[in-house]
């Protein structure tokens, strides 16, 4: 795309952006979607293949899922997990838990029993509402295995491991019913019965957008998850921050098959288009085939995705039976992008508009954007600059809505000004204030003046673009997904035959990494490859699952006694022949 042309498209759509919102407005996420569905009421907002929600009934469903939650009796800021793939009714929940003053707490839907107890014990949800099933993943059997107390009437039972838990509700697409749990229509039902001045008096009582409304979970390296806390604000202000730094068209219509539990597809995918009256397309699980057809078929203009999701649509033998002229945009974030699949992108897809991003969840989706019209060999090899707001920016920032600097990450100092790689820290309205119940790690993590350490290394160029070189940490990621090496390692430990086990991050031309584990035995104790995967399969999700295996009789250590994880990375290149340094991520969330 030529410069000049870049400029002016990017000029007029910011410009029709800025006459929507020309100042920001401090609102609840329940407020600014009840505003901008009344604005958009016949337009479509979620688009699948089996129905097509036009905003004024998304917003009468998700006000209707509301007024149930209140019969339940689920107070406000009291915390409600949810367990689905990618599909609307996720969608409608996360509306209906923000408008009533709740905290909506996603979980991963590929977790084992194991994450998903942890998760809902940890974030005191008083109510969890899933889906059984999804094609061949049976979400009901890790609720079962987790919850063997829940049988009888639904609410008559408590679990002695959930204290806090009151209520399960289970969403069935073949109408199938279980003991001790309400059933999805029923639970619509209770509904029925509250007023919408009830709701409304609920929604005005509930009005404070500095207030939590989400707690998403990510790995750390202290083993366990943490779960993320995001206001309204944060939240909003990055959605509004993503349309203007990507120059959202009227009417985008953005598929995604990147799961809501996720920042990235929750704010990118299903928050950004509401402030142009988009439309949203998610894919419930992906398959490249049949995302090829969904946007054939939707007509969509953009897609968010992650690197593997585009190479595999790349390689589809089918592409070119798709229709995929009304494609105009794409973003492809959560780890690095060669220069050859944007070029295939642009070459093979017909897509004009190419970005990449780098954020976390800490900072509420991304905090840097390439920016419109960026040449490919910008966008293959940084990772943006300082993320623009629009009105959403923060004016003491000139309108950005983060403020970066480099720190030394030993000693968390700032470094001089002429130095240019460090540990990036970033503060600003994006920037989450913390981990639910985890105030060593909070303390860790930001400091008294709000900067929040990233724990990635990152390189600023002359030309005043960011790179990322290296990681603090010891956290991988693979096909966008960030991995703790001790959680897994944790797990691994608990087979009677394993002693001491270390996993590293080792390169992938797939998923852009994976994990590789050193195991060592205990003595006169044995086990196979295939025994320790199946072991590890049932307790984590199947992508922290180790995709290389090697017994040792012991590590590589420091004088001091300490694990050399990069001397193990480096042995596990040199004996599976994986051949190079892996590209280091190119965002963590």
């Amino acid at each position: 795309m030529q410069a000049s042309t870049a400029a002016d498209i990017a000029a007029q759509r910011r410009a029709a952006l800025a006459q929507r919102v020309p100042v920001w407005q401090r609102l609840t996420m329940g407020d600014w979607f009840d505003r901008l569905a009344a604005q958009y009421a016949e337009r479509e907002h979620i688009y699948t293949p089996e129905k097509i929600y036009t905003y004024a009934e998304s917003r009468q469903i998700a006000d209707r899922l509301a007024k149930s939650l209140m019969v339940l009796g689920v107070q406000r800021r009291e915390h409600v997990a949810m367990l689905f793939p990618t599909v609307p009714e996720l969608a409608f929940l996360q509306l209906a838990v923000a408008k009533i003053g709740c905290v909506s707490v996603p979980l991963n839907e590929r977790m084992g029993a194991v994450d998903l107890a942890y998760q809902v014990k940890q974030s005191d949800s008083v109510c969890l509402i899933a889906m059984d099933h999804c094609e061949d993943r049976h979400y009901i059997e890790k609720l079962q295995h987790m919850l063997p107390e829940m049988q009888g009437a639904p609410g008559s039972w408590r679990a002695e491991s959930f204290p806090r838990l009151r209520h399960v509700v289970v969403q069935s697409p073949s109408g199938a019913r279980y003991g001790g749990a309400l059933d999805w229509e029923s639970f619509l039902r209770l509904g029925d019965g509250v007023s919408d001045e009830a709701l409304a008096e609920r929604q005005k009582a509930s009005r404070y957008p500095d207030e939590v409304t989400l707690i998403c979970y990510t790995s750390g390296t202290t083993g366990s998850p943490k779960g993320v806390m995001l206001t309204h604000d944060m939240l909003m202000r990055s959605a509004y921050g993503t349309a203007w730094s990507e120059c959202y068209d009227d009417a985008e219509r953005l598929a995604s098959p990147l799961p809501l539990h996720h920042i990235f597809g929750y704010k990118i995918g299903f928050l950004s288009v509401l402030f142009v009256g988009g439309a949203y397309i998610p894919q419930a699980l992906f398959d490249p085939g049949k995302f090829l057809a969904l946007l054939e078929a939707s007509r969509a203009t953009r897609i968010a995705s992650v690197p593997t999701i585009a190479v595999a649509l790349l390689n589809h033998p089918d592409l070119k039976k798709y229709d995929l002229s009304s494609l105009r945009a794409m973003i492809n974030a959560a780890a690095p992008t060669p220069l050859w699949v944007w070029e295939a992108l642009q070459r093979e897809l017909g897509i004009k508009e190419l970005f990449t991003a780098w954020g976390m969840t800490e900072v509420a989706g991304a905090a840097m954007y390439t920016p419109f019209g960026a040449p490919l060999e910008l966008i293959s090899t940084a990772v943006g600059k300082e993320k623009p707001g629009g009105a959403s920016g923060v004016e003491e920032f000139g309108g950005l809505q983060a403020q970066f600097k480099l720190i030394d990450p030993s000693t968390k100092e700032d470094l001089p000004p002429d130095v240019h790689e460090g540990e990036l820290a970033v503060r600003g309205n994006i920037v989450t204030r913390g981990y639910y119940k985890k105030p060593m790690e909070t303390g860790d993590a930001i400091d008294k003046d709000g900067w929040l350490r990233t724990g990635d290394i990152f390189r600023r160029r002359e030309d005043g673009y960011f790179e990322i070189t290296g990681r603090a940490k010891d956290l991988y990621k693979i096909g966008g997904e960030q991995v703790a090496p001790k959680e897994v390692e944790e797990v691994i430990g608990q087979h009677e035959a394993i002693n001491q086990v270390y996993i590293c991050g080792v390169p992938d031309e797939r998923m852009g990494e994976v994990g590789a584990a050193f195991v060592q035995f205990k003595s006169g104790k044995t086990s196979s490859e295939e025994e320790l995967t199946a072991f590890v399969q049932e307790r984590v999700a199947r992508f922290k699952v180790p995709k290389y295996w090697m017994f040792v009789e012991e590590f590589p250590m420091t004088a001091s006694g300490k694990i050399q994880k990069f001397m193990l990375r480096k042995i596990a290149i040199e004996h599976f022949g994986l051949g190079g340094n892996a590209t280091p991520s190119a965002q963590r969330r």
